[in-house]
């Protein structure tokens, strides 16, 4: 009996227990639907912080679940910006359960601008039920895109717009001739590119952020410096790429920016151009800012909260090595550039799978071996014999005698990755990477990005926005996903040939600081620039990829 009772007990109780979850979620149901639910179905909710709108919406659409009492529209509703409440600026209107806010005709909303829009629990509808308490909705609105009027502020024309561009990589003429050049089908483009910043009237600097020029992408059969081409030293080569005929006709486009006082044309240091010194950039384009040093390196900071620069200072293979030989500066990268090159120039090689077999340095051996023979498979070229003294080297970076490959590794594996703390501190590294790390900022530099400047657990001095080239993948990230982001990482991708890239290409960024346009946002926006087929005359224009903007205020 005992047993039986037992049982039915336990039954009861597991009834019970079933039965009371039902009979609390049904309670909240009931609960939920005592108040007004509201969407913005013409609105994109981002990261789960704020609605987007267009710029030049002239209405915003609030559907509610219920049928709206128009009775209480009164103080129901506050529209306001950082000047203030708009309460003239709109009309209110309900249809049903649709409740409009009209714009008045005179009134036009900023772009670039964030809004707040306020609901109170005065709204109610024909039922008698409210929101659950007052609701504050962050709208921002989206920016103009490049190209079109833009900023004007107390009546008077404003220049707010900063243009990115990096990694366009010109050759000499023999880089053009033998077809070891990254750049040239892009040429066209560029020059248009650099024509419509001219003309655009919202630009207000041009930064170029590394790599416009490559003295690095040379088959290593060929000796950089050529008496009988008129190069007999790195300046003499950085200004036969400036005079070549497939770039000539961009630098003048160059020159007219640097000329023109409205615009700031600014260069910082990339990896395959650090050679360039400021007084033979200067010859070569006069009027241009320089933003860089002896090392090879540079950084530009338009405003605080904003930094721009290429990036390679974070990347191991590719940043400059003063320590490894000192009097010398040149990267493990530039030799594996050097066989990159010979394998564009060649279209007959094929792949030979001997391997070098070496005791180094472990990271750095294996990302060297891995980068030698990546080259050769891109290829299918053969294994050059890699004892062989035939890398030219003619005189650049100091460097006279020929190298072999095994030689040029020997060189760093002695001692890259036991300096390589003391280098990042003469190369100004804010936050030391490891080994690995910096192996990794060779292809993507978001996680540099992160460590560097952006993540608060790491950064020095969190930054808003951080600009960088080198990686030619272009992209827009904030960080950290969600409604809390408190950085945004953007990269100007490349524009050198698409043949030679597996991203897109022609791609620069467009940044519009809070400070100079009055917002309480900076704006990130991402382009490419396309010729457009429309009409009948094809024409470049800017084709937009991607916004995003971050608040200035918190």
């Amino acid at each position: 009996m005992k047993k039986k009772l037992l049982i039915l007990s336990t039954i009861l109780l597991a009834s019970m227990l079933m039965i009371v979850p039902q009979s609390c979620n049904k309670e909240i149901e009931i609960q939920a639907d005592q108040y007004l639910g509201i969407s913005f179905p013409k609105l994109t909710l981002k990261h789960d912080l704020y609605y987007s709108i267009d710029h030049d919406a002239r209405s915003i659409e609030m559907v509610f679940d219920q049928d709206l009492d128009e009775a209480t529209l009164l103080n129901c509703l506050f529209f306001s910006d950082k000047q203030g409440f708009l309460d003239s600026e709109y009309d209110l209107e309900v249809t049903g359960n649709i409740l409009w806010m009209k714009f008045h005709t005179d009134f036009e909303l900023n772009d670039g601008w964030k809004y707040l829009l306020t609901i109170t629990k005065n709204l109610k509808s024909t039922s008698g039920k409210s929101l659950k308490q007052d609701e504050t909705f962050e709208l921002r609105t989206t920016s103009k895109h490049i190209g079109s009027a833009k900023s004007v502020k107390d009546g008077i024309k404003q220049r707010t717009l900063i243009a990115c561009i990096s990694d366009v990589h010109m050759g000499d003429p023999r880089a053009n001739d033998n077809h070891y050049s990254w750049f040239g089908k892009n040429a066209e483009a560029l020059e248009n590119f650099l024509e419509f910043i001219y003309n655009d009237d919202d630009v207000k600097e041009l930064v170029i952020m590394g790599d416009l020029f490559d003295e690095w992408l040379v088959p290593y059969t060929v000796n950089p410096f050529d008496p009988a081409s008129g190069i007999n030293n790195s300046d003499e080569y950085f200004k036969a790429i400036a005079n070549a005929q497939t770039n000539s006709a961009v630098f003048d486009k160059f020159r007219d920016i640097a000329n023109k006082a409205e615009i700031d044309l600014i260069y910082i240091h990339g990896n395959h151009d650090m050679m360039l010194t400021q007084s033979t950039l200067e010859d070569i384009i006069p009027g241009i800012i320089w933003k860089s040093d002896e090392k090879g390196l540079g950084k530009y900071n338009p405003v605080n909260g904003i930094i721009m620069e290429h990036g390679h200072r974070y990347d191991f293979f590719n940043c400059p090595q003063p320590l490894v030989n000192p009097s010398h500066k040149l990267p493990p990268g530039y030799f594996i550039s050097r066989l990159y090159a010979a394998g564009m120039e060649s279209s007959s090689a094929k792949m030979n799978k001997r391997i070098i077999s070496i005791k180094d340095s472990a990271e750095f051996f294996t990302a060297w071996s891995l980068a030698i023979l990546y080259t050769l498979n891109d290829f299918n070229m053969d294994m050059p014999d890699m004892s062989a003294k035939n890398i030219l080297m003619g005189g650049i970076d100091g460097y006279s005698n020929p190298f072999s490959f095994i030689g040029a590794q020997h060189m760093y594996a002695i001692n890259i990755e036991d300096l390589w703390p003391q280098t990042q501190t003469v190369n100004e590294v804010p936050v030391p990477l490891t080994v690995f790390a910096a192996l990794l900022n060779g292809v993507d530099l978001y996680g540099a990005a992160l460590i560097e400047f952006m993540q608060k657990s790491t950064a020095l001095d969190p930054y808003k926005i951080v600009a960088f080239g080198h990686s030619h993948f272009p992209e827009i990230l904030v960080h950290p996903v969600g409604k809390d982001f408190t950085s945004i990482y953007a990269n100007s991708g490349s524009w050198i040939d698409e043949d030679q890239s597996s991203h897109d290409v022609r791609t620069f960024l467009t940044v519009e600081p809070g400070e100079w346009s009055g917002s309480d946002l900076d704006v990130v926006m991402l382009y490419q620039y396309n010729l457009n087929s429309e009409g009948s005359v094809p024409k470049y224009k800017p084709k937009f990829i991607k916004e995003e903007s971050i608040d200035v205020t918190k």
